[in-house]
């Protein structure tokens, strides 16, 4: 145990500056290419079916129009618009992102095809990996993998030699994230659960017994050597151990503690849903105008309303109605709950794997749900119901040490939550010692007496 919570401080020290590999965003988006819808749309039988759709999004895969449907139930599936047949991007067309992707980031060699993947060691926590991503990879020495949605043509994960380098000394340990274990979620939970739960308990009992040995003048401690090393830096950072692994037992949800509903965050009861149909007359309306400057759309419904947000070559962004005429969105339209955000608040912010959008609209829904509106375009960014904040403060708050903004700096990082790691470091580095040692002593009076 002495090893594992030692590696867990080690790790969230490079956690700080390096976390899980993610792709980089401007590149990833800079692949769009500039839509072109055909003259006249195929006849598209997932559109003429009782389903219901909660959002759908167009973009060009390669030279393939592509239709992406998000039915209210189910998985998401695409449509090639030039043929209106249901299935998955081939892969001479996703190669032609990840090929973008790669150029961008500076690796020029041509992309090779490595199958499909749901349980990569990159994509173990990607949304919608049970449904495959494929995988290409890039010669040369920064060994370039990049992983594409076949269901968007989206570049969903993007990892190169020396993000994996990092990753393996960093989240990995951190989290207990190796393939093997987090391809199992029960399993993984319960060992998480089990190894976090034995640090709180080793955890407290430490400090209990700390404290009832203090004594009243120097050095305080009636141990030497590195028996009152540990003492002393238990009695200095104890408790700031037992807040980090009691927190980080926590984010595991056991018995169901702090866990949001799914059902309370799903966004249909902000976006409602529509039919087939409904989809079908925009699609229709939007091929008698010109496209080309557009290089990515999006369904972005509102209370069962059909709403486009578009996004031209320049990058900017547009919303639309039904008849794509230019429709602004105010928080006046979503009720007198909703509020105008250009900076962030409590639970919306930025995170080291997540940049957030800015401006917002934030609603507060009847079911006590905080729903996070892009203000330009109408779409769903984030929801967070009383479970969500409640372990933003209690869990996510402490753990990361993130619950005040300036907390989220650079400099707070480096002066702060830095030397604070390396002192719980050598209280576990201590405690490591003295029982590697106990080990040693007791297994040579072992040989000793057989």
């Amino acid at each position: 145990m002495g090893v594992l919570m030692l590696s867990w401080c080690l790790s969230g020290m490079v956690m700080l500056w390096r976390p899980w590999p993610s792709p980089a965003p401007e590149a990833a988006q800079a692949g769009h290419r500039p839509l072109r819808l055909p003259s006249t749309l195929p006849g598209i039988n997932a559109l003429t079916g009782p389903e219901r759709f909660q959002s759908f999004r167009l973009s060009m895969v390669g030279a393939e129009p592509t239709l992406t449907l998000f039915p209210i139930n189910g998985v998401p599936f695409a449509v090639d618009l030039r043929t209106g047949v249901r299935g998955n991007i081939a892969t001479q067309d996703t190669s032609k992102r990840a090929q973008a992707y790669a150029t961008i980031t500076g690796v020029h060699s041509p992309p090779v095809f490595d199958g499909i993947t749901t349980d990569d060691q990159w994509v173990l926590d990607t949304p919608a990996r049970l449904e495959g991503f494929q995988r290409f990879r890039f010669s040369g020495p920064e060994q370039l993998v990049v992983y594409v949605s076949p269901v968007t043509g989206d570049i969903v994960q993007a990892t190169d030699r020396t993000s994996r380098g990092w990753a393996w000394v960093g989240a990995i340990p951190h989290w207990l994230y190796p393939a093997v274990l987090r391809r199992h979620p029960p399993v993984w939970k319960t060992v998480v659960i089990i190894l976090s739960g034995t640090g709180v308990f080793l955890t407290g009992t430490g400090l209990l017994v700390g404290f009832l040995c203090l004594r009243r003048r120097w050095p305080f401690s009636a141990y030497r050597r590195w028996h009152l090393f540990h003492h002393l830096f238990g009695m200095l950072f104890g408790m700031l151990a037992l807040v980090w692994i009691t927190t980080g037992f926590l984010t595991m949800t056991p018995a169901g503690l702090f866990e949001s509903s799914k059902a309370a965050l799903n966004p249909v009861q902000v976006t409602g849903s529509v039919s087939g149909l409904d989809i079908l007359a925009v699609l229709q309306r939007m091929t008698a105008c010109n496209t080309n400057d557009w290089t990515d759309v999006r369904g972005a419904f509102l209370s069962g309303h059909i709403f486009l947000a578009t996004t031209a070559q320049d990058g900017h962004r547009d919303r639309l109605d039904k008849d794509l005429t230019p429709l602004p969105l105010h928080p006046s339209m979503l009720g007198h709950s909703a509020r105008f955000l250009t900076t962030p608040d409590s639970y919306y912010f930025n995170r080291t794997t997540h940049l957030r959008h800015f401006p917002v609209i934030r609603l507060s829904h009847d079911n006590g749900v905080l729903f996070y509106i892009d203000a330009q375009t109408g779409e769903e960014l984030a929801a967070f119901d009383r479970a969500a904040r409640q372990s933003r403060w209690f869990v996510y708050g402490l753990h990361d040490m993130n619950f005040l903004p300036w907390l989220r700096t650079p400099a707070a990082r480096l002066w702060g939550i830095f030397p604070l790691l390396c002192g719980v470091s050598m209280l576990f580095l201590s405690g490591m010692i003295i029982g590697v040692r106990r080990a040693f002593l007791l297994w040579r009076k072992t040989r000793t007496h057989s």
